[in-house]
């Protein structure tokens, strides 16, 4: 089944734990999602899970797939 976007986690733990951890959302169609503000010369980790909308006895929900493998990534400047 179609998705209807992604969700994109980062933070500098991780274990993603803690208040710097935070989500971003997307839509299915994008296949590039900057993220601005984070702190530069710092090391993220990144992990992704689409979400689909459904109908529950007439209220919208999301669901939501596993997460993906940690990635890395090290910010310029």
């Amino acid at each position: 089944t179609p998705i209807d976007g992604y969700q994109i986690q980062y933070c500098t733990n991780k274990d993603f734990k803690g208040r710097t951890a935070k989500i971003t959302t997307a839509p299915k169609n994008v296949s590039v999602k900057k993220i601005s503000k984070l702190k530069g010369k710092k090391k993220y980790y990144v992990r992704i899970r689409t979400y689909k909308n459904v109908k529950v006895n007439g209220k919208s929900r999301k669901l939501y797939s596993d997460w993906s493998d940690r990635k890395t990534a090290v910010t310029k400047k």
